[in-house]
């Protein structure tokens, strides 16, 4: 079951609704769905199971570039990977899966990374590292007024 981050009065960036964050934000900006030939062919140099490669591109996609996001945005989609990686039978896998139906898909052979949690593990620290500040501004703050 995918966590969801909890109530706030956080509207969404992008339109007018309430922020749900879920992990699939943080696959957004791999999605190779109709670019395939341009985003997919780069995306499929990496080598997904390469601690260092993994890194180096979550900072490069994710950390450095969610400038849409407020601290408060980026603290309720840390909290919701954190929800994830705390439960030891939460299925990464799942969320990497090609689905032929979708609209939505992630570079060739990431559904047959060795270990989709080490994967997201990454994320979360990265964006402990990188968003130190914004997590801790929103953290001393309470979500009920946000």
């Amino acid at each position: 079951m995918m966590p969801k981050a909890k109530p706030t009065g956080l509207r969404s960036p992008w339109v007018d609704v309430p922020y749900e964050p879920t992990l699939y934000h943080f696959l957004g900006p791999f999605d190779v769905y109709d670019r395939e030939e341009t985003l997919g062919v780069e995306l499929d140099t990496w080598d997904m199971n390469d601690a260092s490669q993994r890194a180096a591109l979550i900072r490069r996609d994710i950390t450095s570039q969610y400038k849409e996001l407020s601290y408060r945005h980026r603290h309720a989609l840390v909290a919701v990977l954190a929800q994830a990686l705390q439960d030891p039978d939460y299925d990464f896998q799942a969320i990497l899966e090609h689905d032929p139906e979708s609209t939505y898909a992630l570079p060739a052979r990431w559904d047959d990374m060795a270990d989709p949690r080490a994967f997201f593990t990454d994320i979360y620290h990265l964006a402990q590292q990188d968003w130190h500040d914004d997590l801790a501004r929103a953290a001393a703050e309470d979500p009920a007024d946000w």
